[in-house]
Formats: C-alpha cells, sequence, structure tokens
C-alpha cells in the first residue's frame, strides 16, 4: 500500500484563492491490485510466456486490475459526506474529485493556492509544501495518491544546454546519402529525408503503416492545421486530421509551441506515412499532470498501437527523495497507467534526453523521466552514416559536441542507471553494475549533422534529438503492429520483453553500435559504446525488415 503524498502545481504567480471558493477537480488514487497488474505487463510483453501478445479490452483491463467496486463506492460515499462529488477515470486507477476549494481545504488541511502561468496559457489551483495531506479517515483508507494540482484554461518551457563547448577540429558530418522523396524546401535543410532512413532501418520492406494508429502527448504546446498541410504537401501524403484528446480543465486545443510537437509528427508520419489515426493526447506543461495524457489515451474508443512522448525531467527532480511528495504521487500514477495501456496492447516509448549521461543537464549522473519508467521503452541517440544507396555505412553514439556547441543544437543521446526503478525483468542477466533500471533500451538517429527536416509556420529547419527518436521507433513499430493485424495476429504491445529476447535469439535483429561516447558535462564521466547492451545506445538500432519477420509467436 502507498502512502499518501500530495502533488502541487507550481505557477508563475501565486496568491491565495479567490473568497468565492471555485470549484476545482483533484485526483485521488485508489487503492488496487498494483502487484498483480506489474505481473500482467510482464507477462503479455515476455515471449515465451503463454500471456505473450494476449491483450485484453480496456474494460477487461479496470475490472481485473483497477480499485473494486466496493472501494470505488465507499470512497463515493465518503466523498459525498465531505461534500465532493467524485467521478472514476475509465482506467479503475484514479478517481477525478470535484468540489469547492472551501471543501478541499477542509478534506486536506492546507490552504489551497491560486496561480497563473501566462505561458500556455493556464489558471492553476494547487496545495503548497511538501509533507503530504492528513486526509479524514473515512477517505484515507481507500487511497493510494493524492494529486492536489489542477489547471484549467482561463476566459514552451526550453531546456539548458551548457557546460560542455564544441570541438571544431574536422568539417561536421552532412547528408552523404540520396535525397529522395521531399520537396525542394525540406532538402534545402540540409537534413535526411524520412525515406532516405526507411531504407536504412529497412522500413521500406515492412510497409508503409496502412492501418496503424500513433498516439503523441502534447505538454502545453501542440500542432497547427499548417504544419499539418505542410508535411503532406511536401512529401505528398494523404492529409491527416489528428483526433485531440483536450486534458482536464482544458478549453480548447493547444496550438503552435515550440517545434518539439512539429518534429514529433514529422518522425511518426515519415516512418508510417501511411499510418490511418494520429492521435494528440493533450495535457498541461506541469509534469505532474502528463499521468493525464495517459489516461486519456487509455480511455479513447480506440487505443492505438503506440505512444509518443518527447518530455523529459531530471528522475532525481521527480522520483528522489528530495523531491516534493506530489511529483512522487504523480510518477506513480503515471506507471499505473503506462501498465494498464500495455495490458491494453499499446506501446509507449520515451525519449532519453539529449544531456549524455548527466541527470537531463544536470552536473551529476543521472536519467531522465519518464524514460527511466520500467514500463516504457527508452529512445536513445545516435548518428547514422548513409552511403550513395542509402544504405547504412555505420551508425555511433549520439554526441555533436565534437562540431556543434549546446547553444547551437549540439547535445549526446542519455543513458545510464535509474536511482529509483528495480532491474526489470527483460534486463536481468546484463552486465550493467548494480541493481537498478538501465536506460536506454534501443537507439534511433537522433543528430544534427544531418537532422530532420521540420516545418513551422512555412519555415523548414534542421532539427534532432531523442524527441526524434521517440517517434521515429513509435511510428515503425506501429508499422509492424499494423502488419501482424492484417495477418490476424495481435499487435506487438509494450516491446523491451521483445527486444532483449531478440538481443538473446536473434542477434542480427539489431544493429550493436559498438563506437562513441555520450559525454557531455567533463565533471560527468561519459559512458561509452561497445559490444552488445551499453548504458550509451543501450541495445543497439533495430533493423527493422529483420524484427518484422522474426517475431516469436502470441501466446497461447
Amino acid at each position: 500500500m502507498g502512502g499518501l503524498v500530495l502533488c502541487l502545481t507550481v505557477g508563475m504567480l501565486s496568491a491565495p484563492a479567490a473568497a468565492r471558493s471555485p470549484k476545482v477537480t483533484f485526483y485521488f488514487g485508489l487503492e488496487r491490485p498494483e502487484a498483480r497488474a506489474r505481473d500482467a505487463f510482464t507477462a503479455v510483453s515476455q515471449p515465451g510466456s503463454p500471456s505473450y501478445r494476449r491483450f485484453l479490452g480496456v474494460r477487461r483491463v479496470a475490472v481485473r486490475y483497477g480499485a473494486s467496486r466496493r472501494t470505488i463506492l465507499a470512497f463515493r460515499r465518503a466523498a459525498r459526506r465531505h461534500g465532493l462529488a467524485m467521478r472514476m477515470d475509465r482506467s479503475g486507477v484514479f478517481a477525478r474529485v470535484s468540489g469547492t476549494v472551501e471543501r478541499f481545504e477542509r478534506v486536506l488541511g492546507k490552504r489551497i493556492r491560486r496561480s497563473f502561468d501566462n505561458d500556455t496559457p493556464a489558471v492553476g489551483y494547487s496545495a503548497p509544501g511538501v509533507r503530504p495531506p492528513r486526509l479524514p479517515r473515512d477517505l484515507r483508507r481507500h487511497v493510494r495518491e493524492v494529486v492536489a494540482s489542477y489547471d484549467r484554461s482561463p476566459s514552451r518551457r526550453g531546456s539548458r544546454r551548457t557546460r560542455r563547448t564544441a570541438r571544431t577540429a574536422a568539417a561536421p558530418p552532412g547528408n552523404a546519402g540520396t535525397w529522395t522523396a521531399g520537396c525542394p524546401d525540406a532538402q534545402a535543410t540540409g537534413a535526411y529525408s524520412f525515406a532516405q532512413v526507411r531504407t536504412a532501418y529497412g522500413l521500406d520492406m515492412v510497409g508503409a503503416g496502412a492501418g496503424a494508429s500513433v498516439a503523441i502527448m502534447n505538454a502545453g504546446e501542440g500542432l497547427a492545421a499548417q504544419d499539418i498541410a505542410g508535411y503532406a504537401s511536401c512529401f505528398g501524403l494523404p492529409m491527416l486530421r489528428p483526433r485531440v484528446l483536450l486534458g482536464d480543465g482544458q478549453a480548447r486545443p493547444f496550438r503552435r509551441g515550440s517545434f518539439e510537437p512539429q518534429e514529433d509528427l514529422a518522425l511518426v508520419w515519415g516512418m508510417a506515412p501511411g499510418v490511418t489515426s494520429l492521435t494528440l493526447a493533450q495535457t498541461w506543461a506541469t509534469p505532474e499532470l502528463w499521468f493525464l495524457a495517459a489516461a486519456r489515451t487509455l480511455a479513447a474508443p480506440r487505443p492505438p498501437d503506440t505512444v509518443s512522448i518527447s518530455y523529459g525531467e531530471c528522475e532525481r527532480a521527480i522520483r528522489g527523495s528530495r523531491a516534493d511528495a506530489f511529483l512522487r504521487a504523480s510518477a506513480r500514477l503515471f506507471d499505473a497507467l503506462v501498465v494498464r495501456l500495455g495490458l491494453a496492447g499499446v506501446g509507449v516509448f520515451a525519449s532519453a534526453g539529449d544531456f549524455g549521461s548527466t541527470c537531463n543537464g544536470q552536473p551529476f549522473p543521472g536519467v531522465a523521466w519518464p524514460a527511466s519508467s520500467p514500463y516504457v521503452t527508452a529512445a536513445g541517440g545516435t548518428r547514422l552514416v548513409l552511403d550513395a544507396s542509402n544504405r547504412r555505412v555505420d551508425e555511433v553514439v549520439w554526441n555533436d559536441l565534437e562540431w556543434l556547441s549546446p547553444d547551437n543544437g549540439g547535445g549526446a543521446g542519455g543513458g545510464g542507471v535509474a536511482a529509483f526503478s528495480r532491474r526489470p525483468p527483460f534486463q536481468r542477466g546484463l552486465r550493467v553494475p548494480g541493481s537498478r533500471r538501465a536506460v536506454p533500451d534501443v537507439s534511433a538517429h537522433a543528430s544534427m549533422l544531418p537532422g530532420w527536416p521540420v516545418v513551422l509556420g512555412d519555415n523548414w529547419v534542421e532539427d534532432a534529438g531523442t524527441s526524434a527518436s521517440a517517434p521515429l521507433l513509435a511510428g515503425a513499430f506501429a508499422v509492424i503492429s499494423a502488419r501482424e493485424r492484417a495477418a490476424g495476429r495481435p499487435p506487438l504491445g509494450p516491446v523491451n520483453g521483445l527486444l532483449y529476447f531478440l538481443q538473446a535469439s536473434v542477434p542480427d535483429a539489431i544493429f550493436d553500435v559498438v563506437s562513441g561516447d555520450n559525454g557531455y558535462d567533463r565533471r560527468v564521466p561519459p559512458l561509452r559504446a561497445g559490444p552488445g547492451y551499453d548504458r550509451a545506445s543501450g541495445l543497439g538500432v533495430p533493423r527493422f525488415d529483420r524484427l518484422a519477420v522474426t517475431l516469436p509467436a502470441p501466446g497461447d
């Protein structure tokens, strides 16, 4: 049973809640069989298990692994006694509890503060302080987590890349392959075309992904129809109309923000040009509310094949002993929701970060969250080298700092060992010190040399980073899932068990990256690539054509 913890939103301005006591919604994770759900997740994702790829419908997941009917009814009665209304999330993991600020202040024993974030924009309500609330006994007995954080629409968060400067002794690499299938404006950036890399990674032999479905998490930003049309026109693709899932309290879709959503779209669509369904799961920029994007995705009429998450924070800031209790609570809810997505046949891919062996740019070792979660596939970075036929000549750990400074697009693939997640079953036997989860799992091209063509308001530029490798992998595995479904078999779902199984049984299904390092800050030792698994590139880069024809059969 988890202890009670409190989630807090920090806004730009903070003041006591208005005297009118407006209504807000906070989130209560209820008692549920979490250990059983995690064991089932391992079973459906591990080749050789009788349950491998035998997924459940979302309703059955909630009934089997969510809060019991007795718990839900008892919690609802208790909430009513305190003047609160509750609505159970479709996952069965948590309840949305609504009431006035005044009521919540009594229940939580804390003052609710109102804040305003001008970037999103959003009005937020939260309970300051890191100590968990002392809930009334009739509520407390049914609750595992409390997330007392609520954002709503009123009537870009950037990353710092610092420390290491570029060395410019040699000319930077460029596109030595042959540009194919793209407009002159995109080609003029000097980037790789998506068709080039589909050839190099064997995806063109697997298919275009007809019938594939992918969800992309947007945190406080979104896509403009103009940019979607720009990709379609440039690369000769049929127009997509993404389904937008709004976050709690969100009155309208987020529109254009940084290049993050545009790059996500580019890589998913570029690797799966025949993708049939694209979902934008929008949530507020504050990481304590990211679990809501997973909940909305799970509640969609049809869960996608894969989910791509290109955002990350230093794991220590989210899950460490000095982290605020509300962040630890939200991370637990995030894991619980991703487990349920996996049980429903959805694979989740998260960027391992662009700051090498540091903890997301901080001057100490560490990894990025949510890539550090054992229930997602952590996507690291490489630099792919092509010949004139667009075949792979080499692939090395992504580290552009020899040529580019951090302020000019330079970065290195994130990797290391998590501090707060035990080593998962699929990583047992790795020659990695300690007993914690290692990051990344696999990698893909993330370099700026060359980068990827990205459009923002008719302006084409190069972009890069593991913010590209996560959607690349999500799009590629969605293509294989669509192929499997067309053959009458279930989708792949979570792929970590599969990847580590293939590395041991069909090693040519993964290209082993054996050179390069991810040194970013001279105060933090770099991690180097070598034969087999390493913390700079993971298992390596999937050979999707080989992988697609060597899949183990689903369980009986």
